[in-house]
């Protein structure tokens, strides 16, 4: 490694390193504006220069575009060095506009750090300015190109970095135009990232405009809930209201970049109908009063029916202290039913995702990978940051290729094979074999490529979507892991799981534990009489809502402890309102087994935005704050379990029974915790797939349904009281007895598979008002095969007969898509709000229909 001396200071740092690095190791603040440690460096803004005194280069150099060499000796504080870079600041500040009292990005400005470092003081330009035309960027990116240095940071993280194409630079010398062809919204789902690697205000956060400044914020480093990957983040909170989310720098995971969703999905923690009061009964009651009624109620249960009549569900959403300690009180009760997802079948995923073991590889792993297999994976939409990271692959030379019936698209060039869902998992096991009987001459010949891409790579990995692949796809993916693996050359695969601790639930889960379905199969037959959900919305992500329905109506109570305006929760006897992430601290387990700290960033309260009707300063005080009243889930079970109700004695009980999370009280928010040796830890048992449930007609007639009639519900999206529908119309009997992936198949039909959107599937970020816009409408996508022989047209309108009813959608024709499947996003409060992805494949009829 090099070895030189900045300063009369010598360093050693990596070979490839440039000066400007090797000064930033001493601590050297050395003034600069394009270079950036995730773009490098291009020379544009010609401000960070050196005097090098010794060595193979002499005299004034950027330091950004001098690679540092043994034996060189540099001068940061050369007076020919200092003036330079004084002449270039001032050159860049002639046109700069005198707004920073009006500009969001004062109190962070790189500009302004520089040009002070730069020793730039008084201007002595007088002529005119150069001005320009503001465009219209969309909901999230405010453009005032005024501010603009000609650094080049926002053309290169876009289009370089992020691989969009809406967006560039126009013009020439000095009147450069980083913008787009004429105004419009940013296409990129990663375009928000331009307020962070803009050096001054060109390029702001539109949810933010006006709000604070960022010394008055209270922030904190915090992780990501949108999706499994567990990227940093540093929300941003004032006057109890969070008010924006950017990117934390995290190197193993997300880099220094987050996406959208992540960065304004933020909404749900203002949302103005979050829970906020504790409530039994339908009214409002004290703390000590809503511990102490579910305390009792499930004693009395328990006294009365024996320890297994209640049962417990959390969620991936909930941290891994609460589900952790939600399974500590079972224990305590002597019961083992508790299911950690309400959803069955991504239950039973998660848990195979387990048996990947040491396999696993980080983003940071992917982005250095030389063969990226995909298979049954839509990244941009199930796990935004994967798709940045094989970009990064790729543009080093990664071959990578998709096997997924969706029409995947990637920001760089991918090899597509279209697969319908049922043979990915063969499609896997021919990859791992060679064997490819049940292919096509055309799928034979692509899968015979893969298979030579993966045998000659240095670094293959294969990813995995547990949605589409379930437990026989990810077996089959591991399969393909070990057969690829050779002596010094492992195979790495990684699963995309459902939610940010999806894995720590399947951690906790062990062999006698039940799923979801089977928790139902108990309140059905009467053997549970209580329920306390935790962040966990049955009725929201079980794939059949009407059986959920069914089985509620059979529970003598049910508890729920969450901060979000579910359907389950409104139809709560006991309600506990909880904090969100960004109101306390805990730990997600991410889709690599790596242990993921976030901090509280604010006390939770109704913002004063909204208790003042919009007047700041207040014109009334209160001693007390209001909506204040949610806790922290894991500080409600410490209580419940006589544990003190802080994070350390919770993590501490957690550590304690948990083997694999022994190191948890270690944790520090912000600090890079590693991926601990979690699998080894644990035995996993993958649960035998659920048997289907008949539910005998006249006694569902009699029981549970007493007539015919649809099901009232509360979408979270728009919570307006919608009609979910039963099967076609049918009884709610009908919809239950027919079990999801095992339908009469009917001439004519296809495969209905439901998938993900970046935008309205995930719960938190469908509560987001900023995300309201860019949400799409729900559509049919069909293969121009299938189109043709339904007779319908793209862009026409179509009935889509399924086992949870009928929904009318337009028609969008999909050329790269899987023949056979019908595709349809689910979208949270829409028509295709019950359509839940990861309930495997299901049959459905379609016929061209007029719009309504």
């Amino acid at each position: 490694m090099p070895t030189l001396t900045i300063d009369n200071r010598p360093v050693t740092v990596p070979p490839g390193a440039n000066v400007l690095e090797a000064a930033k190791v001493l601590g050297i603040v050395i003034p600069h504006f394009c270079y950036h440690e995730a773009l490098g460096a291009v020379g544009a803004c010609r401000l960070c220069a050196m005097t090098f005194t010794e060595g193979p280069v002499k005299g004034v150099q950027m330091a950004c575009m001098v690679e540092a060499k043994d034996g060189m000796v540099v001068s940061t504080l050369d007076a020919q060095a200092q003036e330079q870079r004084a002449h270039v600041i001032e050159w860049l500040m002639m046109h700069h506009p005198h707004d920073c009292p009006v500009c969001d990005e004062g109190g962070e400005c790189q500009l302004q750090d520089m040009t002070i470092a730069g020793g730039h003081a008084v201007r002595r330009y007088r002529g005119k300015k150069r001005t320009f035309t503001n465009q219209q960027l969309g909901p999230f990116i405010e453009q005032e190109m005024n501010r603009c240095i000609q650094c080049y940071r926002c053309v290169r993280t876009y289009r370089d970095y992020c691989g969009g194409s809406d967006f560039g630079v126009l013009g020439s010398r000095d009147r450069l135009f980083f913008g787009r062809m004429r105004d419009g919204a940013l296409a990129s789902p990663f375009a928000g990232n331009l307020v962070d690697i803009c050096p001054t205000g060109v390029f702001t956060d539109k949810t933010y405009r006006f709000k604070s400044r960022p010394f008055d914020l209270q922030e904190a480093p915090s992780i990501c809930p949108h999706c499994s990957l567990g990227c940093a983040t540093i929300p941003g909170a004032r006057l109890r209201e969070l008010q924006r989310v950017r990117s934390g720098v995290d190197r193993e995971v997300n880099g220094f970049f987050i996406c959208d969703r992540g960065r304004f999905g933020y909404g749900h923690a203002n949302h103005p109908q979050r829970l906020r009061v504790p409530r039994v009964g339908g009214r409002n009651v004290a703390w000590p009063e809503a511990l102490a009624a579910l305390d009792s109620r499930v004693a009395a249960t328990i006294g009365q029916h024996g320890c297994h009549a209640v049962a417990f569900v959390t969620s991936p959403r909930a941290s891994l202290e609460g589900a952790a300690l939600l399974k500590g009180w079972a224990t305590q009760l002597g019961t083992n039913r508790i299911a950690f997802d309400p959803h069955p079948h991504r239950d039973r995923a998660a848990r195979a995702a387990l048996e990947l073991e040491c396999r696993v590889r980080s983003l940071d792993e992917i982005r250095s990978s030389d063969c990226l297999i995909l298979a049954g994976v839509d990244p941009i939409a199930e796990a935004p940051m994967l798709a940045l990271a094989i970009r990064q692959a790729a543009r080093n030379g990664c071959f990578v290729a998709v096997l997924d019936p969706r029409p995947v698209a990637l920001p760089c060039a991918a090899t597509h094979l279209p697969l319908a869902p049922q043979r990915l998992a063969g499609a896997l096991a021919a990859l791992a074999t060679g064997e490819h009987f049940d292919f096509t001459r055309q799928e034979d010949v692509i899968l015979a490529g893969i298979a030579a891409q993966i045998d000659s790579a240095q670094r293959p990995i294969l990813v995995g979507g547990a949605d589409l692949l379930g437990p026989p796809g990810l077996a089959a993916l591991r399969q393909l892991a070990d057969a690829s693996a050779r002596e010094g050359r492992p195979c790495g695969a990684v699963p995309i799981l459902s939610g940010p601790n999806s894995l720590g639930g399947a951690l906790l889960a062990s062999c006698g534990e039940p799923d979801s379905d089977q928790l139902l199969d108990a309140i059905l037959a009467g053997e549970i009489r209580g329920l306390v959900c935790l962040e966990a919305d049955l009725l929201g992500d079980h794939p059949l809502p009407g059986r959920v329905e069914a089985a509620l109506e059979r529970l003598e109570w049910l508890a729920v402890l969450d901060s979000l305006p579910t359907p389950t929760a409104h139809r709560a006897d006991l309600l506990l309102p909880t904090a969100l992430p960004a109101e306390c601290a805990g730990t997600f387990l991410n889709n690599e087994g790596r242990l993921r700290p976030f901090a509280a960033i604010f006390a939770p309260g109704e913002a004063i935005s909204q208790t003042s009707g919009g007047e700041h300063p207040l014109r009334v005080f209160r001693a007390d704050t209001p909506g204040d009243g949610p806790r922290p889930a894991w500080a409600l079970l410490a209580e419940l379990t006589d544990i003190e109700p802080t994070l350390t004695a919770a993590r501490a009980a957690v550590a304690a029974a948990e083997p694999a999370l022994a190191r948890l009280p270690e944790l520090v928010a912000g600090q890079p915790a590693g991926r601990p040796a979690l699998f080894p830890l644990r035995r996993v048992c993958i649960l035998p797939p659920a048997k289907p449930v008949t539910i005998d007609r006249k006694a569902a007639l009699a029981e549970l349904v007493g007539e015919t009639k649809p099901t009232a519900m509360v979408t979270p999206a728009g919570l307006h009281p919608v009609e979910m529908p039963d099967a076609a119309g049918a009884p709610l009997w009908e919809a239950l007895s027919t079990p999801v992936g095992a339908p009469q198949r009917k001439a004519g039909e296809l495969t209905l598979l439901a998938v993900e959107s970046l935008y309205g599937s995930e719960l938190l970020s469908s509560l987001s008002a900023a995300l309201r816009e860019v949400t799409p409408t729900p559509q049919l996508a069909l293969h121009p095969e299938d189109a043709e022989r339904l007779q319908l047209l793209d862009g026409g309108w179509a009935r889509v007969d399924t086992d949870l009813g009928q929904l009318r959608l337009q028609v969008a024709i999909e050329p790269n898509q899987a023949r056979g499947v019908a595709i349809v996003a689910r979208i949270r409060g829409s028509v295709s709000g019950h359509l839940i992805p990861g309930s495997g494949v299901q049959s459905c009829h379609i016929v061209a229909e007029e719009r309504l």
